[in-house]
């Protein structure tokens, strides 16, 4: 990820969604700083609900429970109670992913659309008026300043 807007992207959760609450939707640019903003939302989302089912599995296994069953219930009952916390991380994770597919839908959809057209219409516009033109790189076989393809140097 490159941090070309100077606005960089903190670890810290609420920072994050405070950045994510000031984007507006003016420009193409917004919606890639929304995606990155809810990528890095949901990849810490994902890296802290998992540490606490770890950390909540542990806690909870350590219960003594029945005394005929040496704890083993207690342990089974603890990985089931993680089990919720991880599915939730998980679930965090893909709310990341939602955001950068989000964006690529995006791309595709409408921006790519319109280059592919623009270079329809750059494609149209040499076959038909083949010539003079201002800005545009030098046409190869015209006549054109000395120096430029199909200029003479004289």
């Amino acid at each position: 990820m490159s941090e070309s807007d100077g606005e960089k992207l903190s670890g810290n959760l609420a920072q994050l969604v405070q950045q994510l609450e000031k984007i507006e939707f003016k420009t193409d640019r917004d919606l890639y700083q929304y995606a990155r903003i809810l990528r890095a939302i949901g990849l810490e989302l994902h890296m802290r609900v998992s540490m606490d089912a770890d950390m909540v599995s542990a806690i909870l296994s350590q219960y003594k429970g029945k005394w005929y069953t040496f704890g083993v219930q207690s342990k089974m009952r603890a990985k089931l109670v993680g089990a919720h916390l991880r599915t939730g991380g998980s679930a965090a994770k893909v709310l990341g992913l939602s955001g950068i597919k989000m964006y690529a839908s995006f791309v595709k959809h409408f921006v790519q659309p319109e280059i592919e057209a623009e270079r329809k219409a750059r494609e149209g516009k040499g076959a038909k008026k083949p010539g003079f033109a201002i800005g545009d790189k030098p046409n190869t076989g015209s006549a054109g300043r000395p120096g430029e393809a199909g200029g003479r140097v004289a």
